[in-house]
């Protein structure tokens, strides 16, 4: 005897599989539905949606004069 894991991409595959087993003498153990994945598209197409991640990172100008404020001034040059 022998187990198999097998994963299907649509409910009518699995469907079709299931009709199959009594004939092959086979029966289901065990039925784990798999999260749903989500895809690289859909996430975009939520950032899209939420009017873009440009808002979320500031104004690029303040960024840079906050970070060149944390340098020091080097040996030899005046401020």
């Amino acid at each position: 005897m022998s187990q198999l894991i097998i994963e299907m991409d649509s409910d009518e595959d699995e469907a079709l599989l299931i009709q199959l087993l009594p004939r092959l003498n086979g029966r289901l153990v065990e039925r784990k539905p798999i999260p749903h994945k989500e895809q690289l598209k859909d996430v975009l197409e939520r950032i899209i949606q939420a009017g873009g991640a440009g808002e979320s990172f500031g104004n690029p100008s303040e960024w840079q004069r906050e970070i060149r404020s944390w340098d020091r001034v080097l040996d030899g040059r005046e401020e």
